[in-house]
This record gives structure tokens, sequence and C-alpha cells, in this order.
């Protein structure tokens, strides 16, 4: 009997730092679930013979994260309202504050984002383009309805 409990005030303290390292994982594993990221990914621009204030527009992708997906919504905007917009669902892992989204386009292309960093209610992820240069794209979470 004296064996089982040296075994259990031997074990007790792995056992409740295992649940708290759980419980802390999960609590970052859902900081995303159920919010929606934005930021802006470029923009397009037209060339008119008359001053057309919604000619041109700024692309803005969003992610809104739910319990097995992310849905990606990329959308064209100006001052005139949504001028186009394109959604798709993706699959997207979290590994402590590193998120995964498996597809993100802009433009109807690849845009090659390997990981986002979750850090103050923020995405961050970085771009590497063909000559070497890096662009950091900042997605702010966003209030929704």
């Amino acid at each position: 009997m004296k064996a089982d409990h040296l075994l259990f005030i031997l074990f007790l303290p792995l056992i409740l730092l295992s649940a708290l390292a759980c419980s802390q994982t999960q609590t970052k594993d859902n900081a995303v679930l159920n919010k929606t990221f934005k930021t802006v990914v470029g923009s397009v621009c037209m060339e008119t013979d008359k001053p057309m204030p919604c000619a041109g527009y700024t692309v803005y992708l969003e992610l809104s994260f739910k319990d097995d997906f992310v849905l990606v919504s990329e959308k064209g905007e100006n001052d005139c309202g949504t001028v186009s917009e394109d959604k798709y669902k993706t699959n997207y892992s979290i590994k402590g504050d590193i998120v995964k989204v498996d597809k993100l386009t802009r433009y109807g292309e690849p845009l090659k984002i390997d990981q986002l960093l979750f850090a103050k209610n923020s995405l961050v992820g970085k771009t590497t383009g063909t000559d070497g240069s890096e662009t950091e794209y900042i997605f702010e979470e966003i209030k929704t309805k």
C-alpha cells in the first residue's frame, strides 16, 4: 500500500503539469476560432479620361476561422463599395502561436505565405518574391456583425 501512495505522490506533479500544459495549448489553439482577420494585399488602378473615384479599388484578404475550416474572401473595395469578391473554404492548422492556412490566393494566383504568427490579436505572415524581397502582411482582427 505504501508503494502505491509513493507512486501517486511521485506522478501527481507530472499529471498536474501535463494538464496545465494541455489547457494552455487549448487556449492558444482557440485564439483565432470564430474570429475574422483582414489585410491589404494589393490594388487595381484604372486610367480614365475623366476623374472617376470608383474606377480603381483596393484588394483585401479576409480570413474567417471556423471549427474545421477557414473561409477566405478576396475582396476588391473602393469608396463606392465592394467591386469584386471571391470566397472559398480551405483547411488550417494551429500549433502554438503558428497558424498554417492550406491555400491563399491574390488575384486568383497562389499567395505563398507559409505560416502566420498570432500576436496581439493580429496574424503576421511574409512572402518572398522572385527577386528575394520580402513582403509582410499584417492581418488585423475585425469585429464581425
